[in-house]
């Protein structure tokens, strides 16, 4: 039996600097402390997703309804005016190019398409003055086209009263 107390007296000894004891109080600190972070982390991120649920999902619904209303008037195509195709010489100073042009006109209603008609001889000679006054190197690449394009736009508009010209379509285009 002393040994057994030997033994009883040396295990509550050990408990006292660091045996079985000791370690249990740490590790319930850091499982209540880990339990409260993650709470608080669940709680987050449960507000979050309800604020986002309630201001932001609904209000994007009628938004982005109200953006596709929008984006549907303004991709609606309209009306296309084909014109008769162009020759021209282009502006080049040491040699003779032409170029061979066809264009489909975009407009935005029956109305103005009846008023190009109209103005064909005013619209056709601002074309021939806006296209004789290129170079084969002004009208080669995709930036030059698109400049073109947007030029002859503003050209055309100036004679229209009725509406606009919204787009201007290039379907054949040769220079030689």
């Amino acid at each position: 039996m002393a040994k057994d107390e030997n033994t009883e007296a040396e295990g509550k000894g050990m408990e006292g600097k660091g045996g079985e004891s000791a370690p249990a109080r740490p590790s319930r600190k850091k499982f209540m402390t880990l339990a409260i972070i993650g709470a608080g982390v669940v709680i987050i991120l449960a507000g979050g997703f309800a604020g986002w649920k309630f201001f932001l999902h609904n209000s994007g619904e009628t938004g982005n309804a109200d953006a596709t209303v929008k984006q549907d008037k303004e991709n609606v195509p309209g009306q296309i005016v084909a014109l008769e195709p162009f020759v021209v010489n282009l502006a080049e100073p040491s040699e003779v190019t032409y170029l061979k042009m066809t264009v489909n006109l975009e407009v935005e209603s029956e109305i103005t398409a009846a008023e190009i008609q109209a103005k064909m001889p005013q619209i056709r000679d601002a074309v021939l003055m806006l296209l004789t006054s290129k170079t084969s190197d002004d009208v080669k690449d995709t930036g030059g086209k698109l400049k073109l394009q947007d030029d002859m736009v503003a050209r055309m508009n100036h004679f229209i009263h009725t509406g606009k010209v919204k787009a201007v379509y290039f379907t054949e285009f040769v220079m030689q």
